[in-house]
């Protein structure tokens, strides 16, 4: 959940035109959103996905991009009008919960999607609606645990983010339980 969390958390940070903190320690920005005016939802996206998650180290770390570049053009798509070097609160905080929830939809496919396939008897369609039903579930769960510490005043961080990862993996596998046998 590491990965995805500090993922997450670049995003927002990103967006928002906060500096990261960098592996040696120096804060800068990994990317300037000016630089990003004029390009595509996609081109956008991609690069704040390579800015965040930079190089092809390993599988999770494409995963993460993939995530990060899904959640970030999925949400311009969605706002044509906005503007990527000013982005509204309320779309940046949107980008982070569905970096979030993207990106631990991943680490459960991988974990239990063989399962859940394999529970469906080899009905396909069944197989992948409750795919879905566990996506949209996440993503909801994600949205209320962010809305939860918005509220209480808690600030975006990869140990927070960490913290509802885990808790809703622990959901996931206490109400989809059935979905696993």
């Amino acid at each position: 959940m590491g990965k995805s969390a500090s993922a997450a958390s670049g995003v927002y940070n990103v967006l928002s035109g906060n500096a990261i903190t960098a592996a040696d320690g120096s804060e800068a920005p990994v990317i300037d959103l000016q630089s990003l005016a004029g390009l595509s939802h996609s081109e956008v996206a991609e690069r704040i996905s390579e800015a965040i998650n930079p190089g092809d180290v390993s599988l999770d770390d494409a995963g993460t991009r993939e995530a990060v570049a899904e959640a970030v053009s999925s949400v311009l798509s969605e706002n044509e009008d906005a503007d990527v070097t000013d982005l509204r609160p309320e779309l940046v905080e949107e980008c982070y919960v569905r970096t979030l929830s993207i990106s631990v939809f991943n680490i459960l496919l991988a974990d239990i999607g063989a399962s859940v396939t394999k529970a469906a008897h080899g009905n396909g369609v069944l197989a992948n609606d409750r795919l879905k039903e566990i996506s949209d579930f996440v993503r909801e769960a994600y949205r209320v645990q962010y809305d939860r510490m918005k509220g209480a005043g808690t600030n975006i961080s990869r140990r927070n983010s960490d913290r509802i990862a885990r808790d809703i993996n622990a959901q996931v596998m206490d109400i989809f339980e059935s979905y696993l046998e």
